[in-house]
């Protein structure tokens, strides 16, 4: 089993998330920022976690760096909430709109 199979879904459902979308109407443009915009979301949120976890372990047990890492740690979470949240939100309004395939 490929440890980082989950990138290779993740990174090939970007181009699924533009093609599915690439509709002139106005739903099909929102549609297609709201993925790339939750997309980006995870990412960056993910890659704030990775960046607090090499603070917290080069920080050699310094109170202000313990601190700063977990600081950061907090605001990575909760972006990565809010991206999960959008994503719900979008589902359920573009489901309520009836806008069709949100892949």
């Amino acid at each position: 089993m490929d440890p980082f199979e989950w990138t290779k879904s993740t990174v090939s459902q970007v181009q699924t998330a533009v093609d599915t979308n690439k509709q002139t109407d106005l739903a099909g443009l929102a549609t297609m920022f709201a993925n790339i915009a939750i997309i980006i979301g995870f990412g960056l949120a993910l890659i704030g976690m990775a960046y607090s976890f090499v603070i917290f372990v080069t920080g050699g047990g310094d109170p202000k760096t313990v601190q700063r890492a977990k600081r950061s740690l907090t605001w990575s979470v909760i972006a990565l909430l809010v991206s999960a949240g959008a994503w719900g939100i979008k589902y359920v309004f573009f489901t309520l709109l009836g806008i069709g395939d949100l892949s």
